[in-house]
């Protein structure tokens, strides 16, 4: 089995030593790439030469364009895609809280590049002409923007950024632009439709026995988040989405209105996988069209695209991803 690594250098746990242990641990075997461009070049030489296990490094984000430019590689010459691996290297660890990867990046590559782990083939979600393992507009996407614009100030402070890390970031973001915001700031009004298959309503104790025909509407409304997914979590180890793994034909959306406070009053039970409201509603679709009354932010895999007041989102081509069980 050939596999490769290949690693967001901007990513801010692999820098320093942690690059040396990265190499030590898949000799020859490391890309550190510092750009987009370079990460397409490397990915598409990389399939090129042919190969079986290609390990993602970073965080969310960095993963899910990583599956864009593998497929877009495959795609160009005709190789099929390679199983995907993932080191917990970002700030936003959704997708490798979901393979069990540890904070121990160099283990877990030694790992995997040896054959540990469970291979297990994981649907998408396409939106945009992007894969993803979850997307959502609303407070979600926000979140996002606030802290990208808290980032873009922090960077321009000579000496801060290199020591207000990640996490300092998002607490800055949501103290300073994200509560304020969301609390002064009116929703917009979403209607998610039915282009699928018929949809199946869920509640807390799992399928309600309704179901909603294509064409008819899922979810009207005031929106604070509309956010689908074919994993259980959603990022910073929020575990937001109990029944991605229920239907393998299908995706958990949920849609909500829940206020700022009754956010807050929960996020112990969003970690917990147990957060459910009066104000959420889930169910299991293959397909739907999310319309907005206003332009809205938009993020599939911690990445975001963007301003939209209209998105298809559906289950997509599935991607193998292994897991890794915990080391006693």
């Amino acid at each position: 089995m050939r596999a490769v690594a290949i690693v967001n250098g901007s990513a801010r746990r692999a820098r320093g030593r942690i690059r040396d242990k990265l190499s030590r641990a898949l000799p020859n075997g490391v890309r550190f790439t510092e750009s987009l461009d370079h990460a397409r070049l490397t990915i598409r030489a990389e399939i090129a030469r042919g190969v079986d296990l290609m390990i993602l490094g970073g965080g969310d984000g960095t993963v899910v364009m990583g599956l864009t430019l593998i497929a877009e590689a495959c795609r160009g010459m005709g190789r099929p895609e390679p199983a995907i691996g993932v080191l917990r290297l970002g700030s936003g660890n959704a997708i490798a809280d979901t393979v069990g990867a540890s904070d121990d990046a160099p283990r877990d590559l030694a790992r995997l590049a040896q054959g540990s782990g469970t291979w297990k083939k994981v649907p998408m979600l396409d939106v945009l002409g992007m894969r993803a393992p979850f997307v959502g507009m609303g407070v979600d996407a926000q979140l996002l923007e606030d802290h990208e614009a808290i980032g873009r100030v922090v960077d321009r402070v000579p000496g801060v950024r290199r020591v207000v890390g990640g996490g300092i970031r998002y607490a800055l973001s949501v103290a300073l632009r994200s509560v304020p915001r969301f609390a002064t700031t009116a929703r917009p009004n979403v209607v998610v439709t039915n282009l699928g298959s018929p949809a199946i309503v869920m509640a807390k104790g799992g399928a309600t026995g309704a179901r909603i025909a294509t064409g008819q509407a899922l979810w009207s409304g005031a929106c604070t988040l509309v956010a689908g997914a074919t994993i259980p979590f959603f990022g910073f180890g929020l575990k937001m989405f109990a029944f991605a793994n229920s239907d393998s034909a299908r995706f958990h959306l949920r849609c909500g209105d829940a206020g700022l406070f009754e956010i807050l009053r929960n996020t112990p039970a969003a970690f917990r996988g147990e957060y459910f409201s009066d104000h959420v509603t889930d169910f299991l679709c293959d397909r739907v069209a999310i319309e907005l009354d206003r332009e809205t932010a938009i993020e599939a895999g911690g990445e975001l695209l963007g301003r939209r007041t209209h998105v298809e989102l559906g289950l997509t081509a599935p991607v193998t991803l292994v897991s890794l069980d915990k080391v006693p």
